[in-house]
């Protein structure tokens, strides 16, 4: 594996599990098989989070990393497939990652499987103090030193303290947090005292397709956000996110156009949602005539 492929993903401190398998894309309603020699790798990145790659056996070259949460996805077995052909199906979004196996014994698939899935579900092992002094230098290299959540506090406690927070103030809080080396984290933002007042505002539809399935109130999603693992999984999400250690992409951010920081993340999301809605109008429109 040379240099250039070696810096594109964060590297694996821990290999949890290895496995044989070819991967798979989509062709309009189709899975098409790709056919060279695959090798999937279950591990621990070096912020403390599990990783599975796919990897280019023939060339030893990682192409795909995906960052998995706890309860985040499951590793199946394709029913409709007449091969062996397993899915990795993320719950909180709409990301399907296909793979045939490759291993030379069939029967040890259901073995591998619920491996694959014990592994994925590995609680979150954050860096020991002396661990990140010592990532330090080169995390800093690419995004800056971390910060403690005391400077998003400070900031937003005279917002807080001062009656309803409105966009502005939350605009405002995100603009004195421009420079990445004390910037807030999403901890900071995802508050109840400063959701609940936007939830008047916004229906709780458009937020439950981004939830677990069921039904949703506002009590309830209030409770979730105070959760002890929703909040470990957000500081979890916000340390990669500073330091550069995740594919952007895979939330359809352009990483050429925005940085490593909250701000610039929240800016990428905001433009998304931008597109999204002009693209609407023009049908809004139509119906409407």
């Amino acid at each position: 594996m040379d240099s250039s492929d070696t810096e594109l993903f964060p590297a694996i401190q821990e290999v949890l599990l290895e496995f044989r398998a070819g991967k798979m894309h989509m062709e309009g309603t189709r899975v098409v098989a790709d056919p060279r020699k695959g090798l999937v790798r279950i591990g621990r990145g070096e912020e403390g989070l599990v990783h599975i790659q796919w990897l280019d056996r023939s060339s030893n070259t990682i192409e795909d990393d995906q960052i998995v949460f706890p309860e985040e996805a499951v590793f199946e077995k394709v029913g409709q497939a007449s091969g062996r052909v397993y899915i990795l199906k993320f719950q909180t979004d709409d990301r399907k990652c296909f793979f045939w196996m490759q291993e030379p014994r069939a029967d040890e698939d259901e073995e591998l499987c619920k491996s694959v899935n014990l592994y994925l579900n590995q609680p979150i092992d954050f860096p020991t103090e002396e661990e990140e002094n010592t990532l330090g230098e080169d995390i800093s290299s690419r995004a800056g030193d971390l910060v403690g959540p005391s400077t998003g506090a400070e900031l937003i406690s005279d917002v807080s303290s001062s009656g309803p927070v409105k966009l502005s103030d939350l605009q405002r809080i995100l603009s004195e947090a421009a420079d990445p080396d004390g910037g807030l984290g999403l901890g900071d933002i995802l508050k109840p005292e400063l959701i609940l007042p936007l939830m008047e505002n916004l229906s709780l539809e458009q937020v439950a397709s981004h939830l677990p399935e069921g039904q949703w109130s506002p009590e309830e999603l209030m409770e979730l956000l105070q959760s002890p693992p929703f909040r470990q999984q957000v500081d979890s999400f916000t340390y990669v996110l500073k330091t550069g250690q995740i594919d952007l992409t895979q939330f359809g951010v352009d990483p050429s156009k925005y940085k490593f920081t909250v701000l610039s993340f929240l800016e990428a999301l905001e433009d998304s949602v931008a597109k999204t809605s002009n693209s609407d109008e023009p049908m809004q429109d139509a119906e409407e005539s």
